[in-house]
């Protein structure tokens, strides 16, 4: 069972225990009170236990189906559960990729998808849904918990009424990915299908209407990736969260984005400490745009060489490498 569905079962549980053990006080029932009151003992033992076990427990997510495929709690289209998993099991092993390799090429197998395989561990009923888990511990295997929870949220922000949500995640996502999100909406769209997704602490739901929202803005959705090279000074540099801001030479305009593990393993390899520094940078500039909407712009600086800077520039100091 997955933690979290299990810790909202024991919860519940517990609340209804609680009001039984309050009625037997009420009333006056010394045997109730007492049979009560040792069941919440014990529920609030295992909530204890479940939340200090929490952290060797498997990456793992609950994937709940209601609408036209789900007959009650009985069963699911086969043809539309096998399907659904699928797709979500393809973005999981794209998201993986990309993280640790970069850019996937349009076609072609995902690379490390072998490594990304879920398990599916348990059938739940109420609305009908499959617990999906990793066979190692969450805490042995943080790139995958990463994957699954990157996804996970842009499930839910390409869905979010907000399109202030839509587009950070938009903003995240490649051709590839964009691909295999247009095809879960469609394949949850066109079977009239709502989607509960339970992940760490996160739980949500995604209406039909949602989802017919969600696969109308993926569908009208174009990504273009391109590289260029961009001169300025770097007045930004985190290496905690692989972030960087560059202040460009031409205009003075500032370009904030994200740095790709090799160039940060590159800086650290060589001792360089860009802040403040003048380079030239390669970035691969990603835009997505979407019908009568602002493109969206996001950046990943893959290299950089250190340059001289203008003439007409202000000194700053430079921060010494350790």
């Amino acid at each position: 069972m997955l933690a979290q569905l299990e810790k909202q079962f024991l919860q519940a549980d517990l609340a209804q225990v609680r009001q039984l053990l309050a009625d037997g006080q009420a009333h006056d029932d010394p045997i109730a009170v007492h049979q009560y009151a040792q069941r919440v003992a014990r529920l609030e033992k295992e909530l204890t236990e479940l939340s200090e076990a929490g952290t060797n427990a498997p990456v793992g997510v609950a994937l709940f189906f209601g609408g036209r495929p789900v007959v009650g709690s009985n069963g699911i289209k086969a043809s539309f559960g096998t399907q659904a998993i699928g797709k979500f099991q393809k973005l999981v092993s794209q998201r993986y990729a990309a993280a640790e390799t970069g850019p996937l090429s349009s076609r072609g197998r995902v690379p490390m998808s072998d490594d990304t395989q879920l398990l599916v561990t348990d059938v739940v009923r109420g609305s009908f849904g499959f617990v999906l888990q990793g066979s190692e511990p969450a805490s042995s295997d943080a790139p995958l918990k990463d994957a699954v929870d990157h996804v996970a949220d842009t499930l839910s922000r390409m869905a979010a009424a907000d399109d202030a949500l839509f587009d950070e995640a938009s903003a995240d996502v490649d051709n590839r990915q964009l691909g295999t999100l247009q095809e879960f909406f469609k394949l949850l769209d066109d079977e009239g299908a709502s989607l509960r997704l339970v992940e760490g602490e996160r739980d949500f739901e995604l209406s039909t209407q949602a989802v017919r929202r969600a696969r109308q803005r993926a569908e009208a959705m174009t990504i273009e990736d391109r590289v260029e090279m961009l001169e300025g000074e770097v007045i930004g540099w985190a290496e905690y969260s692989s972030r960087f801001e560059l202040r460009l030479h031409g205009d003075r305009s500032v370009v904030v984005g994200t740095v790709t593990r090799a160039a940060m393993e590159h800086s650290l390899q060589e001792g360089l400490a860009p802040l403040h520094r003048h380079v030239r940078a390669r970035v691969k500039v990603r835009e997505a745009r979407l019908r009568n909407r602002t493109p969206r712009k996001t950046f990943a600086l893959q290299a950089l060489d250190v340059i001289a800077p203008p003439a007409d520039w202000p000194a700053r100091p430079v921060q010494q490498a350790i």
